[in-house]
């Protein structure tokens, strides 16, 4: 698992953080983030463990320094990362459905051994109210009741099947339930029959006359 801290005011001077993490009384290590700023991971000795955990953290700088801490259980901050490559799709011949499926998150450790649920949240971009849907397993789900040629906003979160919290919501999938191709009228313009004739006349042939 990993801890974050923050201070309630910046106090735009260099300061200096301090973390201790205890299992029961043995020390656990806390290896800094070397990507997210004043984040630590530390590694679980003893899997479902009902020993406590406490996180003490002090800071430091040129005006004084102060302290605080946290007790818990394993179990109550068991929360996964949001759900991956959340994808919508319009169903074909379907005004009113989206096929959408995701992925289990890559950093959930085992998937068989430990079962996630899933909660999905969609609406259409016209509408602020959501709608929701709570999955047992599987990493898929038809909408049915979309509104035809709306653009809809999909969501997923993901949660252990027995412990923990939900995860945080998934990046926001888009789509528009399928709609028929309007069908273009075709004229046929026939042009009207017309017929020539030519007349041609023959003139007689010229005579010659012969005078004295």
């Amino acid at each position: 698992f990993y801890c974050s801290w923050h201070l309630p005011t910046p106090t735009y001077i260099p300061n200096t953080f301090n973390v201790t993490v205890l299992h029961g009384s043995k020390i656990m290590v806390c290896e800094k983030d070397p990507a997210v700023k004043n984040r630590c991971h530390i590694r679980y000795m003893h899997l479902f463990s009902t020993v406590k955990y406490k996180v003490s953290i002090s800071v430091s700088n040129a005006l004084g320094h102060n302290a605080t801490a946290i007790t818990f259980d394993e179990f109550t901050i068991v929360k996964p990362d949001p759900p991956e490559n959340v994808v919508a799709r319009p169903v074909p011949s379907n005004p009113r459905r989206l096929e959408v499926t995701w992925q289990t998150p890559s950093t959930w450790p085992d998937p068989e051994s430990f079962p996630l649920k899933f909660f999905l949240r969609y609406r259409p971009l016209i509408l602020d109210q959501w709608q929701h849907v709570e999955l047992s397993d599987g990493t898929a789900h038809t909408i049915t009741d979309a509104y035809a040629g709306k653009e809809y906003i999909i969501q997923v979160a993901a949660k252990d099947n027995e412990i923990g919290t939900w995860s945080d919501w998934s990046v926001a999938a888009h789509a528009t339930p399928w709609t028929e191709e309007p069908r273009h009228l075709t004229t046929e313009a026939q042009a009207p029959e017309t017929t020539t004739s030519t007349t041609s006349s023959l003139a007689p042939p010229p005579t010659t006359k012969i005078c004295d």
